[in-house]
């Protein structure tokens, strides 16, 4: 295996908020909590693997895989827990590691999470980053909303892109466009663990309850409830880095985000799509490194 497919040698498992939880670490320095966001075979490794070796370099970087992903443990009663309860396992999080000062950075709904985490945490979390979320973005309140619903529909559209191994990795935007070996392999071996845990059925049965865009029409309710109405308090320097060819996220909702957010700035990648840490990698981790 390479050395950029390597993961941190610091790798454990342990129990937080009654689940076990699968940790990665290294470096030390200033604490980074990394959060990935929420499809089949998406974990920790697959989402951050170019951002650990150089954030690293300075500071303590840690990440997990959430409830249902990964190698963390789905629930007892096989439920799903969405971004809001995985909100909750991520605090107990925080809390287990007794994090403070701590740097924030979330990607799709895992900018749900951070953002919400900062939200709760204000004397302990000294930055929050959030990276092409739609799960944290309001809706437009116009036409461009289908636009977003319709790509999110197709894109997250578990039944269809999951029969077998070749059409979920066939079908993912990134490897659409671009030849990346080593984002393939790690999808891969992810796709195939997701099967045999269980947690692809898991977001399968999440799924089966919606279908196409009406499955997005309430989707921002949840930050409408959770997110927004805090948002003029949020005291600590918050960035949002967007990918500019992500027809989930469109631009327009990252910069009525950052409209809500006092003390925001906004960087946009033009080219990338919505795995922008991986299409615009060099430039991601040096955004990140500066800023934070």
């Amino acid at each position: 295996m390479s050395e950029e497919l390597t993961p941190p040698l610091n790798q454990r498992r342990v129990a937080i908020g009654g689940l076990d939880t699968f940790l990665y670490e290294a470096g030390t320095g200033k604490p980074v909590l990394l959060l990935h966001g929420a499809s089949i075979a998406v974990d920790a490794w697959l989402t951050w693997f170019r951002c650990f070796p150089p954030l690293a370099k300075s500071r303590r970087v840690i990440s997990y895989d959430q409830p249902c992903f990964g190698r963390t443990a789905i629930p007892a009663d096989g439920g799903y827990l969405d971004r809001e309860k995985r909100a909750d396992h991520a605090q107990a999080v925080l809390d287990y590691l007794n994090l403070s000062d701590v740097t924030l950075i979330g990607h799709s709904e895992g900018g749900f999470i951070a953002t919400r985490l900062a939200i709760q945490n204000p004397g302990r979390v000294k930055k929050l980053i959030i990276v092409t979320s739609g799960g944290t973005s309001p809706r437009l309140n116009d036409a461009r909303d289908a636009a977003w619903m319709a790509a999110s529909a197709e894109t997250y559209d578990y039944a269809g892109r999951s029969v077998d191994e070749d059409t979920y990795v066939r079908s993912e935007g990134h490897l659409r466009t671009k030849q990346d070996t080593a984002f393939e392999t790690i999808l891969r071996q992810n796709f195939r663990h997701a099967s045999e845990s269980g947690s692809t059925d898991c977001l399968l049965r999440q799924a089966a309850s919606s279908s196409g865009n009406a499955g997005y029409e309430n989707y921002t309710a949840v930050q409408e409830r959770l997110i927004f109405p805090f948002l003029p308090r949020l005291t600590c320097p918050t960035l949002l880095v967007w990918a500019g060819s992500d027809a989930t996220v469109p631009v327009a909702r990252g910069l009525a985000l950052a409209d809500l957010i006092p003390n925001s700035e906004m960087h946009i990648f033009p080219r990338a799509g919505h795995w922008v840490m991986h299409e615009e990698a060099v430039g991601f981790n040096r955004l990140l490194d500066s800023w934070i």
